[in-house]
């Protein structure tokens, strides 16, 4: 009799973990979400070559609170007249006719109850664009998912190899 409790209690057990780890890496999943399709298939990298800077198209990036979606605006600065055939470039000079912004899907986001300041970590804490956001110069078109999750744990993490504070009200305000 104790021997059949040991095993219900034990296949309970490995149960419990089982229906755990499966509940765990369905979320994961799930949250990962749908990869986001772009509405232009923007080459970084040829950008890149080019001389641009992230700061060109990302204004805000370095410098204050929040990095903005490239604007039509800075896409017309190079691309008001064909540099050369290209559907995706026809694709800006058609939305400037329409009147319409680019409607770019945003990959990375901060919860709204997080503090995050672009200026804080890239002028200040002198971080690189791609240790948060992944090798962009190097791709020839869009990414579908962020490079990294920037959750909790990875921002804690951060801060930890880089001996800065981790007090909850510099981030929770």
């Amino acid at each position: 009799m104790e021997s059949t409790q040991r095993l219900t209690k034990l296949s309970f057990s490995g149960g419990f973990l089982l229906f755990f780890a499966l509940s765990l890496f369905l979320f994961q999943w799930i949250s990962a979400g749908n990869p986001a399709e772009q509405p232009i298939e923007y080459n970084h990298a040829i950008h890149v070559e080019s001389g641009l800077e992230c700061t060109d198209c990302h204004t805000g990036a370095q410098d204050q609170e929040r990095a903005t979606l490239p604007s039509l605006d800075a896409c017309l600065l190079c691309h008001s007249e064909p540099l050369r055939e290209s559907p995706e470039e026809e694709k800006i000079r058609t939305l400037a006719a329409a009147g319409l912004e680019v409607p770019w899907v945003q990959l990375t986001r901060v919860p709204s109850h997080v503090y995050f300041s672009h200026r804080r970590h890239v002028a200040l804490g002198e971080l690189e664009c791609s240790q948060c956001h992944g090798p962009m110069e190097t791709l020839s078109r869009p990414p579908e998912r962020p490079f990294r999750r920037l959750d909790m744990d990875a921002c804690m993490e951060c801060h930890q190899q880089r001996s800065i504070r981790n007090d909850c009200n510099d981030c929770h305000r």
